[in-house]
């Protein structure tokens, strides 16, 4: 999957980036990345991640299934289009992301999916964004709890199947067998996708978030 989540001005400021409500899990995420900022040289794979615990994921979204129980062969054109999940989440008055930003969460995996091809997309992936509180969902969404669990988050910076692909062969082939974790299944793989998150090409960020659990 190399399409861009959807085509958004980079240079957008982050102000509208803070919750509305308590801090949950996006804004521990934020407040983690900007601690260590300073700290951190940043590049396409081959970073150590951000180790933290987060809380339960209380999140509003949408599962990537149409009426016959398939997946869309064009997810984002669906989505962004016909579906304009924008106003749908926009609608939600205890969302904690601003718009633009979202969670892109793979349900039921074992290790962390290999985002560059399509098949990862096609099982088990739900699109949703954080709430405060779950209320009522808008018509076609859905409200899900994810379980707390400690993450390893990774960021994956440039063109997006060539970052997805250079992160997953860090996570995989050095950070996990070389170090005290290993993948959490009782939790959930997802990525959060910021301002940052637009562009299809070098200018792409986004935060892999990988449950891990002490080996």
């Amino acid at each position: 999957m190399t399409d861009p989540l959807r085509q958004s001005s980079y240079d957008r400021t982050t102000e509208g980036y803070a919750p509305k409500f308590k801090p949950r899990v996006i804004e521990l995420i934020r407040q983690q990345l900007e601690k260590e900022a300073p700290q951190r040289t940043d590049s396409i794979g081959g970073e150590k991640p951000y180790v933290l615990d987060l809380p339960e994921l209380q999140v509003i979204g949408w599962q990537n299934l149409n009426q016959a129980g398939e997946p869309y062969a064009d997810i984002w054109g669906h989505v962004f289009g016909e579906f304009d999940i924008d106003s749908k989440f926009d609608s939600i008055p205890s969302k904690v992301q601003s718009s633009g930003c979202y969670l892109g969460i793979f349900e039921g995996r074992d290790s962390v999916p290999k985002l560059w091809e399509q098949s990862a997309w096609d099982t088990g992936y739900f699109l949703g964004v954080e709430v405060g509180d779950p209320g009522t969902a808008p018509e076609g969404l859905v409200h899900k709890d994810y379980p707390a669990s400690k993450y390893a988050i990774f960021i994956a910076k440039g063109v997006p199947a060539a970052a997805f692909q250079s992160t997953w062969d860090y996570i995989h082939q050095e950070w996990l067998p070389s170090g005290e974790f290993k993948f959490n299944e009782a939790g959930v793989f997802f990525i959060n996708y910021t301002e940052k998150s637009g562009p299809d090409d070098e200018r792409f960020e986004a935060h892999l978030c990988v449950p891990v659990v002490e080996k």
